[in-house]
């Protein structure tokens, strides 16, 4: 999920904004509010990666507000007022909705937003140390002991890594977490799943059972996957 945070100091404004953004399932509104002064401090404690405020606000315009809160996130900038794109671009704004737009414009910034986001963090996790890998998850390393993976599953361009006590969400593509993993423990069986041989209890040519768990065994990796079973077997 990318975490947003809206300032606009019109409630109606505001409401639109958080009408459209709940529509789109990868943005997590963490606060919206009315108030730029607050939303100082609220931007300092939720650390959003992407905020959408408006420019022209009483006490400290939106302008003003991007360049207080340091080493800001990613910014649409959103105003009724088109003389101050130019100068929103030169603070690296993603983009700037004109008031009044529809959701398909909403949409169209918001879609860049991601692409850029998703560019930067998707990087391949920390080579593997005494049987761990690092993983960014909720703005924190999370360190993953690769014996208690079972398996990770592909969620657009997340993945999940599921373990017996926990799953743990990182923005990563499928393919660089199993570059990182160890080609003798973990195999992928369809394009949105990878898993620890280790932990399989029963499969056949379409699926597999992982602690209690089916997964499907995808027709392009099944040859693949039941020679490596057969081979493991012997």
């Amino acid at each position: 999920m990318i975490k947003c945070v809206i300032v606009d100091d019109e409630p109606r404004a505001l409401e639109i904004v958080k009408d459209f953004a709940g529509r789109i399932p990868f943005l997590q509104v963490e606060a919206a509010c009315t108030d730029p002064v607050e939303a100082a401090s609220i931007i300092k404690s939720k650390q959003p990666q992407l905020l959408f405020l408006d420019i022209e606000m009483p006490d400290i315009s939106g302008i003003q507000l991007a360049r207080t809160v340091g080493k800001p996130p990613y910014i649409i900038f959103i105003t009724a007022y088109g003389q101050y794109a130019v100068e929103g671009f030169n603070l690296d704004a993603i983009d700037y909705l004109l008031k009044p737009y529809s959701f398909d414009r909403f949409l169209k910034a918001v879609n860049k937003a991601r692409e850029i986001i998703e560019r930067v963090w998707q990087t391949p996790p920390a080579p593997i140390q005494n049987d761990f890998i690092i993983v960014k998850s909720e703005y924190q390393n999370i360190l993953v002991n690769i014996n208690d993976i079972l398996f990770i599953e592909a969620m657009d361009n997340y993945i999940k890594i599921h373990t017996p006590k926990k799953t743990i969400t990182t923005l990563m593509s499928l393919k660089n977490i199993q570059e990182a993993l160890p080609e003798n423990i973990f195999i992928r069986i369809h394009k949105s799943f990878v898993v620890a041989t280790s932990q399989i209890t029963a499969f056949t040519k379409n699926q597999v059972t992982i602690n209690s768990k089916t997964l499907p065994v995808g027709r392009a990796y099944a040859e693949c996957f039941l020679k490596y079973m057969q081979n493991k077997k012997s």
